[in-house]
């Protein structure tokens, strides 16, 4: 029998990549998007690879998605916390809807999801996955990321202790967590003087790609990563080692 993996934020970019390499190995898709344009090429996935994909648009700040996602979905062997919301405000400048708006994107619909898909995969006796998208700003700071860094940290403290939670019924929560990741090429034209100084952080000089962050989120979910649980795995370049 297929796997079944639930993607979110997956239209575009990162958990767009990440859809991709799922259905590529044969895994049948429920995946979350913003907007509904962005269903139709997601649905060619189905085809592609002869497997299901099921594609659901809706606000993941508004709980009766949620709800209906519940509702819709029977059970899944991999849950993906892909989708997020970034800020880049400093400090002083962040507002209380910036704060709303990160704390249930980032923070409070993955508890939600994570809670539904877990009971779903215990009634099922499904050892499945739980993984999550962070960021190396989970585990160092930045400037004018307070907001931002806020639910990264906050994301890596719940998936240590649901892994702690969840290793008695076989299920395991990792984060993933990239540095800049090019998403899409033509940000080498649009900031370039942005990607140089970024770059220039980092101790291996280059940049995560979205099919690298892709294959290590599958990997995770393999026999050989049945051990790693409660853990962050940190593709970032080095930039988190130190200076």
């Amino acid at each position: 029998m297929k796997k079944k993996t639930l993607i979110t934020g997956a239209g575009q970019g990162i958990g767009k990549a990440i859809a991709e390499k799922f259905a590529k190995e044969g895994n049948d898709l429920y995946l979350l998007v913003r907007k509904k344009t962005e269903i139709k090429s997601l649905k060619l996935l189905e085809t592609k690879h002869n497997i299901k994909v099921a594609v659901y648009a809706g606000d993941l700040r508004n709980n009766n998605f949620i709800l209906k996602l519940n509702k819709k979905i029977p059970y899944v062997d991999n849950l993906i916390n892909n989708a997020a919301m970034a800020n880049k405000k400093f400090f002083l400048d962040v507002t209380n809807k910036d704060l709303d708006n990160l704390l249930s994107v980032n923070l409070k619909s993955i508890y939600k999801l994570s809670q539904i898909f877990s009971k779903k995969m215990i009634k099922k006796k499904v050892k499945g996955t739980i993984i999550s998208l962070s960021s190396q700003l989970g585990h160092v700071g930045a400037y004018n990321r307070t907001l931002y860094s806020l639910t990264k940290f906050g994301l890596e403290g719940f998936t240590k202790s649901l892994a702690l939670d969840l290793a008695k019924f076989g299920i395991r929560a990792v984060t993933v967590a990239p540095t800049k990741t090019i998403v899409d090429e033509s940000e080498y034209k649009r900031t370039p003087k942005r990607l140089k100084h970024i770059r220039k952080r980092i101790p291996l000089n280059q940049f995560s790609t979205k099919e690298q962050i892709a294959s290590i989120v599958y990997f995770i979910t393999t026999n050989s990563a049945s051990s790693i649980t409660g853990t962050s795995i940190i593709s970032d370049g080095g930039w988190t080692a130190g200076k």
